[in-house]
């Protein structure tokens, strides 16, 4: 199988095959070999954060000297960004042949009258296949949606990390906060340690309950337990103006998803130094978000109310007095107004251009057309931002690349 018919195979995947049980995917592991059976795993829940908090424990565990595999979600602009070896995306070559094992057994499986996995699934197969033949020290695992009935909660973590949760994909997880708390606590293990970031009272509730009813070891994390509230504001300090030759904005909310990461890493290898919190972060990359695509305009993939409240808060912070631009499409359609409300909220706004999602996608054309409209004729004193989904921060980040290649052209 060549790199193209993998990704081809994906893509015809995610038009038809629908979400499998977990048991399932177990059944099909066993097939591949169980290749997941050896791995020292991180498992990463929760609605807002969980890929910086993926980002920034391999960042540090790098640090340390350990070598990484992280599977996240979504991709920008690549799907072999889904799939990281020691920081760096899978090759074509290793995708591809992860792909061909996998599509073998799923068609084997079919024929005994097994359902396909969906995209995602596929993907966290061929995910495992990769960690299993690297062997990487430890490898930092992102859910899909919810927890307890996604692919990735049939690993056996050393430790489960819960980030913030809120309201989001109430069409799956429920309609209710303590309904979605439930289904992201389904990834505590029994006897394992959790990390919670500090919730909502409720929320932590539901998680408490969970961990009790596993005899799992809760601790619940925030800047002040650990004590880092200054050293927290100092770090993100440090990544806003690193070793890097652009600028990068990186949001409050980051300080309680390094803090996450820190515990975990404290937790899996030790002693984690400032000298080794500062190299990792002076190499860090967290795509889309905050993340600055051309001066002064900024890719950001919050998709929910709470997401785009935090987004406002950073670019009031940190834009405070200049005029700003946005560019927003809503990939969740039931929190549209409210995220649109918030948005339009921010101060010194002086333009606001909004697109139509189908299908979790949004015109190319239109996108390109409203893209340049945002850019154009603006000032030193002007900010852009292009905000509401992944897909948003994805198709913006692709279309930068072309106009680039288009310059060297």
């Amino acid at each position: 199988m060549t790199y193209e018919e993998a990704v081809n195979y994906l893509n015809e995947t995610a038009r038809f095959a629908k979400k499998n049980e977990p048991e399932h995917i177990k059944y099909l592991l066993e097939r591949l070999g169980s290749p997941q059976r050896n791995l020292r795993c991180v498992h990463v829940a929760g609605t807002n954060g969980k890929g910086s908090v993926c980002a920034f424990i391999e960042a540090f565990l790098q640090e340390k000297g350990w070598t990484t595999g992280v599977f996240s979600s979504p991709h920008l602009v690549s799907v072999n960004e889904r799939i990281r070896l020691n920081g760096r995306d899978i090759s074509d070559d290793a995708f591809a042949d992860a792909c061909g094992k996998v599509k073998k057994i799923v068609k084997e499986d079919m024929a005994e009258g097994g359902n396909h996995p969906s995209f995602f699934e596929c993907l966290f197969l061929m995910a495992m296949l990769v960690f299993h033949r690297e062997m990487p020290d430890c490898c930092i695992i992102e859910t899909g949606m919810g927890g307890r009935y996604d692919a990735t909660n049939v690993l056996e973590p050393e430790i489960s990390v819960i980030t913030s949760i809120s309201m989001d994909h109430m069409e799956f997880l429920g309609n209710t906060i303590e309904d979605i708390a439930a289904h992201k606590a389904g990834i505590i293990k029994p006897g394992k340690r959790v990390l919670c970031a500090e919730q909502r009272p409720e929320v932590m509730e539901v998680v408490r309950r969970e961990a009790s009813g596993k005899h799992a070891f809760l601790e619940t994390v925030s800047e002040d337990n650990l004590k880092f509230n200054e050293k927290l504001g100092k770090y993100i300090d440090f990544l806003n103006s690193n070793a890097y030759d652009r600028k990068r904005v990186v949001g409050e909310f980051q300080k309680e998803n390094m803090a996450l990461a820190i515990r975990a890493v404290q937790l899996l290898s030790g002693t984690l130094s400032d000298e080794m919190i500062r190299r990792g972060l002076g190499h860090i990359v967290l795509p889309g978000r905050m993340e600055e695509v051309l001066p002064d305009v900024f890719v950001d993939a919050a998709h929910n109310i709470q997401g785009i409240e935090a987004f406002c808060r950073t670019a009031e912070k940190q834009f405070a007095g200049k005029k700003k631009r946005i560019l927003f499409a809503a990939s969740h359609k039931n929190e549209e107004n409210s995220m649109r409300t918030v948005l339009s909220g921010l101060p010194l706004t002086e333009m606001f251009l909004e697109l139509s999602v189908q299908n979790r996608a949004v015109n190319e054309q239109e996108f390109e057309s409203a893209f340049e409209q945002l850019i154009k004729d603006r000032d030193e004193n002007t900010v852009c931002f292009v905000v509401g989904s992944f897909y948003l921060a994805g198709i913006t980040k692709k279309c930068v690349i072309r106009r680039k290649q288009d310059v060297r052209l």
